[in-house]
């Protein structure tokens, strides 16, 4: 109940800034996920947690099991499916996961003891793996295929820019002037992606038109957003979650290899809106 209360005031405090934003761009509104869709979060996970793996692997020793990479994965999945914070549990868990694992458990069994056991014997600094970890979480990410090309077509045509993200907003905003996007996003937004969420954001669209969410997950951004009434465009990223729907279950009006055919599609709609409500 407070989430929805603390989501319910971002929205409404959007509200106001949603009808300045349109005032300079009044051709269509596009909402745009960012870690995975924007900039490709998923290779900065995939360097942090390799390191990761050969700190537990030299705290802890063990074998590792088939691809370093699928083997930390699979523990990492395993807790977030058990914890209430989903990918977001905190990192110490990964690092008590991978200890179990290198011993032989798999992964299930492996989240379990990272999860149950307050304090498992931890071989080396446990607090210096998590502090390199997430010191590695915070390298600028590299942009997508299409993002810059995207963007200035979308700013061209009269499209509004949205950033929404179930993280921070100020991180996104931080990273998005780190790669040089920012001026070409008109606003960013954080909430849960739900579909009261996007059922409100379709309230912030001119008559007649359909704004549009891009994302790279299909149960997160997808789903919620076609449940709501918006147009969809899936921009699958490298990291699909096991739990993920397929597409043909979360059914996405589009999808696309790059940005740039995504911000085509939106203002070919956008235009479309335009001459039949002319």
């Amino acid at each position: 109940e407070q989430e929805q209360v603390q989501v319910q005031v971002r929205v409404m405090q959007g509200k106001g800034q949603a009808k300045r934003m349109r005032a300079a761009a009044e051709e269509g509104l596009v909402f745009l996920d960012a870690d995975n869709t924007l900039w490709d979060t998923d290779r900065v996970f995939a360097a942090a947690q390799l390191e990761l793996l050969d700190a537990s692997f030299a705290a802890f020793g063990g074998e590792i099991h088939g691809d370093p990479l699928a083997f930390v994965r699979s523990v990492d999945q395993a807790i977030a499916e058990r914890h209430h914070d989903g990918l977001r549990y905190p990192p110490k868990l990964l690092v008590r996961g991978m200890g179990a694992a290198l011993a032989g458990a798999r992964a299930e069994r492996a989240a379990r003891i990272a999860l149950v056991d307050p304090t498992p014997p931890i071989a080396g600094n446990e607090d210096a793996m998590v502090a390199r970890f997430l010191s590695m979480l915070g390298e600028t990410p590299q942009e997508r295929g299409g993002v810059r090309e995207g963007l200035h077509h979308l700013r061209d045509e009269r499209i509004s820019v949205v950033v929404l993200t179930e993280g921070s907003s100020t991180r996104a905003r931080r990273t998005a002037e780190k790669i040089g996007i920012d001026p070409m996003i008109s606003r960013y937004f954080e909430g849960r992606k739900r579909v009261r969420l996007f059922e409100r954001f379709k309230r912030l669209a001119g008559d007649g038109e359909t704004p549009f969410m891009v994302g790279d997950q299909l149960d997160r951004d997808i789903a919620p957003a076609r449940a709501a009434g918006l147009g969809t465009i899936h921009f699958p990223g490298g990291f699909i979650p096991k739990w993920t729907p397929s597409a043909g279950q979360a059914s996405p009006d589009h999808v696309v290899d790059n940005l740039l055919d995504a911000a085509r599609i939106v203002t070919r709609h956008a235009r479309t809106a335009a001459h039949i409500s002319a």
